[in-house]
C-alpha cells in the first residue's frame, strides 16, 4: 500500500502541525511519539517512531530543547539574542558570535555569492559582513542588518535530527516551510510527501517520492505569509510561482528555495544539479529537476494545466537513490525536464 502524503503547506503545518504528522505517517506503530512547540515565530512539530518508548520521548524532548535553543540565538525578536546584539553592534568591530550563529552566517554568505545575491543574509549587501569562522566573530558594516530567519528554520531542523540520532527509525520534523524526513533504513522504501499548490495553500500539487535516508524538503510559495523580495531590486520576487527543494540537510534546502524562488525556474533548473539539489519548480509550467525522474507525480488539474516541460541545459546528475517500493512513475504523456 503507498504511504499516505504529507503536506508542506506553510498554513497548515502551522495550523495543524500534529495532524500532518498523523496525514504523513498513517496509523502510527507503537512506539511513537509526537509535539509540537512554538520556535522561529511559527510551530516546531515532531513525530518519532523507534523501539522503546522512554528513549523515544527523551529524545523528542531533545530535539525540542535543540530547536528552542537555536530559536534563542537567532531571533530577531528577542531583544537578548546574538542576532538583536550584533545588529545592534553595527560599526563597532568584531562581535563574538556562538558556533550556530557561524555555521548559519556562514552558509547564508555563501548561497549569497553562489546566487549573485538573489539570497542576502542582510536583504542589502553581503558584502559589508565579516564573519571570522575561526574566532568566531562577525563584524557588520554601519546600517546593516542581519536577517537569518528565512535559513534558520533549516539549522534548526539539522540540530533537531541530531538529537533523534539512535534514539528513532523514523520521523518527520517541520519548521516554517521546511521539512525534514527520516525514513527507515537506506535500502527501505521511502516516503511520499506533498508539494503544496501555489494557486491553493489548502492543496497539493504534486507527490514527491523520497529515497529512504533523511532528506530535508524546503518550499517558497507565493502563498507565504511573507512575501520574498528580491535583495537586489528591493521588489516582491516575479519569476516563479512556488520553489521545492530536495536537499541532504535543511539549512540549504531552506537557502535554496528562496534562492531559487527569487532567480526563477531557468536558473532555478539550470543551477540544482551543480549543487546536488533536486528541485520542482512552478512558473507557467511544472519542471523538475532530472534526478527526481520518475519520484514526481502531479496530483492538482492547475499542475496538469500548466504542464511540464524541458528543464534548460543542465549536465545528468545522479539520482538520489533507487525508488524502493511505492514509488510514483510518470504518467507517458508527461515530459518531466528530460
Amino acid at each position: 500500500m503507498p504511504k499516505p502524503s504529507v503536506s508542506l503547506s506553510g498554513l497548515m503545518r502551522r495550523a495543524v502541525a500534529l495532524g500532518l504528522l498523523s496525514t504523513a505517517c498513517g496509523r502510527p506503530p507503537a512506539p511513537y511519539a509526537a509535539r509540537a512547540h512554538e520556535a522561529m515565530g511559527t510551530v516546531f512539530s515532531v513525530g518519532a517512531w523507534g523501539g522503546d518508548t522512554a528513549r523515544l520521548r527523551q529524545a523528542v524532548d531533545a530535539a525540542i530543547d535543540s530547536v528552542r535553543w537555536i530559536d534563542s540565538l537567532l531571533s530577531p525578536d528577542q531583544e537578548w539574542s546574538e542576532l538583536t546584539r550584533v545588529n545592534r553592534a553595527a560599526g563597532r568591530g568584531p562581535q563574538p558570535v556562538s558556533a550556530p550563529f557561524v555555521a548559519v552566517l556562514g552558509a547564508g554568505l555563501s548561497v549569497a555569492r553562489a546566487s549573485s545575491r538573489a539570497f542576502d543574509p542582510t536583504d542589502a549587501d553581503y558584502r559589508g559582513v565579516r564573519l571570522d569562522s575561526v574566532r568566531g566573530t562577525v563584524q557588520l558594516r554601519r546600517g546593516l542588518t542581519l536577517k537569518l530567519s528565512g535559513i534558520a528554520s533549516g539549522y534548526a531542523l539539522d540540530r533537531a535530527r541530531l538529537a533523534l540520532e539512535g534514539a528513532v527509525d523514523s520521523a518527520v520534523l517541520g519548521v516554517g516551510g521546511v521539512l525534514l524526513v527520516i525514513s527507515g533504513s537506506q535500502s527501505g522504501p521511502g516516503r511520499n510527501v506533498g508539494v503544496p499548490d501555489p494557486g491553493n495553500s489548502l492543496s497539493t500539487l504534486a507527490r514527491l517520492q523520497l529515497p529512504a535516508g533523511a532528506w530535508a524538503i524546503g518550499t517558497t510559495s507565493i502563498t507565504d505569509v511573507e512575501p520574498v523580495r528580491d535583495p537586489r531590486t528591493g521588489q516582491p520576487a516575479a519569476q516563479a510561482r512556488s520553489v521545492t527543494t530536495l536537499a541532504r540537510d535543511g539549512l540549504t534546502a531552506a537557502a535554496w528555495a528562496r534562492a531559487f524562488f527569487v532567480l526563477g525556474c531557468d536558473r532555478a533548473l539550470a543551477q540544482a544539479p551543480q549543487l546536488g539539489v533536486g528541485v520542482i519548480c512552478v512558473d507557467d509550467r511544472t519542471r523538475w529537476t532530472a534526478d527526481l525522474d520518475g519520484r514526481v507525480l502531479l496530483t492538482t488539474d492547475s499542475a496538469q494545466a500548466a504542464g511540464t516541460a524541458p528543464a534548460p541545459g543542465r549536465g545528468p546528475v545522479p539520482a538520489p537513490g533507487p525508488a524502493g517500493s511505492g514509488s510514483t512513475t510518470l504518467p507517458a504523456s508527461s515530459d518531466s525536464s528530460r
